[in-house]
């Protein structure tokens, strides 16, 4: 039974990480076309909960490469404007001419601006990521310590009576 509810808790949180990195990438895409501010670092959010349940780390994996492959085609589409913007439809004309002075806003920034921009949302997301995932790591090891502590204690318990 407890195995059960296990397995239904770790579909019903796939399906829940799912929904909610889908979500992140609709809102960070209006985002940047609205000019508004981006919704990408909620990915930090998904993976950090992912950590701290201690989920699989095939799901883990795949929230960090969903954030970084997100990234990266949104530097793509900052520098070059291939189209992904346009899916979302156009800004008002008074938020175009506030936003930046080109044809069909937002405007491309150019390669080494976008880059740089990537790699420094890289390195937030990367870092974040160490970090919570060495905490959940120490965390991890003293719930077991803990639990190997009660055992052992149950254990002498036991043999006494």
């Amino acid at each position: 039974l407890c195995l059960l509810q296990r397995q239904a808790t770790d579909t019903f949180i796939i399906i829940l990480m799912v929904g909610y990195s889908i979500s992140i990438i609709l809102l960070d895409l209006q985002a940047h076309v609205g000019v508004g501010t981006p919704a990408w670092p909620y990915f930090v959010l998904v993976t950090d909960f992912l950590l701290v349940l201690e989920h699989k780390v095939s799901v883990t994996k795949s929230a960090v490469v969903t954030c970084i492959v997100w990234l990266f085609v949104l530097m793509v589409e900052d520098a070059f404007r291939f189209g992904l913007y346009d899916i979302e439809g156009t800004p008002d004309r008074e938020d175009r001419i506030k936003v930046c002075d080109c044809e069909t806003p937002p405007c491309a920034k150019g390669f080494a601006l976008s880059f740089s921009a990537f790699l420094l949302q890289l390195l937030v997301f990367i870092v974040d990521f160490i970090c919570t995932r060495g905490f959940a790591a120490a965390v991890l090891s003293e719930k077991n310590r803990i639990l190997a502590s009660i055992e052992t204690a149950n254990r002498i318990a036991v043999s006494r009576s």
